[in-house]
């Protein structure tokens, strides 16, 4: 009897042993692939990039999650010309929801939405702040805004 109960304990161990060696494992390796993402991680250019390789015009829920704030200064001035370039397109791209959001939005963002956003941003000297969600749009009247500026700019 005593064998049996020893053996037992011995198999339940193993089992044990097995499956915390194993869950341990397995959560650190998801740990790696799943890193979060933050603002400071990218520039503005691998931010639209990262939005629009993501979005996928089959699906509704169109978003890229992002932990953490802006950095101060996030636009600098050697972004300005791609932002530029970019501000009318009005080609889809996911929408930014921040990692504490509770809401979860199925609109479309704009790729010149986020590039008048990053621009008014760097002009006001502001940081730049997406709230819990965001989906912008263009705009003509901050486009024409944002190409008066310019325009000044250069001169």
């Amino acid at each position: 009897m005593k064998k049996v109960i020893l053996l037992l304990i011995i198999v339940l161990s193993l089992f044990v042993g097995g499956y915390l060696f194993y869950a341990f494992k397995i959560n650190n390796l998801e740990k790696e692939y799943h890193k979060n993402l933050s603002p400071k991680d990218l520039n503005p250019e691998s931010f639209i990039t990262l939005f629009k390789e993501k979005y996928n015009k089959k699906s509704q829920l169109n978003f890229v999650t992002l932990l953490g704030e802006f950095p101060e200064n996030w636009v600098k001035q050697k972004d300005i010309p791609y932002l530029i370039s970019i501000m009318n397109s009005k080609e889809k791209c996911c929408g930014y929801m921040n990692f504490f959001s509770s809401t979860i939005s199925n609109e479309d963002a704009e790729v010149g939405g986020f590039a008048i956003i990053f621009l008014n941003s760097y002009i006001s000297k502001t940081k730049i702040n997406l709230g819990l969600n965001s989906n912008p749009k263009t705009d003509k009247e901050s486009i024409n805004k944002i190409e008066d500026w310019y325009q000044k700019h250069q001169n």
